[in-house]
């Protein structure tokens, strides 16, 4: 069985919106980015940044991916975890007491981290998934009540939940990863900058209405192994990557990989938006990619768009 997760405003609408925690406006394009979202999770091992399923007595972090059109969100937080059965029906109920929790009271810039240490002695039989719930605030600071809920002092927030499995279970997982050179933009390398501008040199440059390539690709090694319980199920993971932009459209709001993808079907269309007033404008990239055990990553990149 594999693990589940829910995060809102987050993937384009497949299906009937697999996140339990809330669906965009359908009337919103999804890979579009015109306010604070939260697009995905990641968990870790300290000793192994690759490892998604820590094992018992192990160090490792919960990062949720929190974007803003402006590439710097504001927000508070609140987010716990425990240890969970399996269950084929939404997400199951902790099986005790969270044996994790952070919050960020005032609204500001950074990550929206939990760092957790895996119970020595859980019970990887009866609990073999941990589960985390948790609020996100943008641009609002977070209100504790006396009896331990939380609300936003602004805004309704943005419920999340993520579900992965621990390490020396069937589920064990690692993450996919972006490498520095993972993404290319008609053709060429599309490596990240830590401070893009239209002013400085380091960001690419397109022209107001173009139309560009983007390319994704992963290591071999990404696409896992599976245990194949019948012939018919698959032999080795998919890689679900969604990219969005705060401007410009995108043709695709996802693109589905395996390890016998074709370059040519690795790539996602984006047209540069027009500049009515023929200012300069820097467009942000966040790109996340998932296979269906709760392994992710993040990605980010940014060019100018030019008359």
């Amino acid at each position: 069985m594999s693990a589940r997760n829910s995060l809102p405003l987050s993937l384009p609408l497949i299906a009937t919106c697999l996140f339990s925690a809330g669906c965009d406006d359908s009337l919103k394009n999804v890979s579009l980015i015109e306010e604070t979202r939260v697009l995905g999770a990641r968990v870790e091992s300290d000793s192994d940044p690759a490892q998604a399923s820590p094992l018992p007595g192990e160090h490792a972090s919960l990062r949720f991916f929190v974007v803003a059109p402006s590439g710097a969100p504001s927000f508070s937080y609140t987010v716990s975890l425990c240890s969970v059965g399996l269950s084929n029906f939404g997400f199951p109920p902790c099986t005790g007491d969270p044996f994790a929790s952070a919050q960020q009271i005032a609204a500001g810039t950074g990550d929206a981290r939990l760092d957790f240490v895996v119970p020595e002695q859980v019970d990887l039989q009866a609990t073999p998934h941990a589960f985390a719930r948790g609020l996100i605030c943008p641009d609002s600071a977070l209100n504790v009540a006396a009896d331990g809920s939380s609300s936003c002092t602004s805004g309704s927030g943005k419920e999340v939940a993520f579900e992965f499995p621990l390490g020396g279970t069937e589920d064990s997982n690692r993450n996919p990863s972006f490498t520095d050179d993972g993404l290319q933009l008609d053709g060429e390398p599309w490596l990240a900058n830590a401070e893009p501008s239209c002013e400085a040199e380091s960001s690419p440059r397109v022209s107001a209405s173009s139309a560009h390539a983007i390319r994704v690709t992963f290591p071999d090694a990404d696409f896992e192994e599976l245990t194949q319980p019948t012939s018919v199920d698959p032999a080795r993971e998919t890689l679900l990557v969604s990219p969005f932009a705060s401007a410009g459209k995108l043709d695709h709001g996802f693109i589905s990989l395996s390890a016998d993808t074709p370059p040519e079907e690795r790539r996602v269309s984006w047209v540069a938006p027009a500049l009515p007033d023929g200012s300069p404008t820097l467009v942000r990239f966040y790109f996340v990619v998932r296979d269906a055990r709760s392994g992710e990553d993040f990605a980010t990149r940014a060019l100018c768009v030019v008359p």
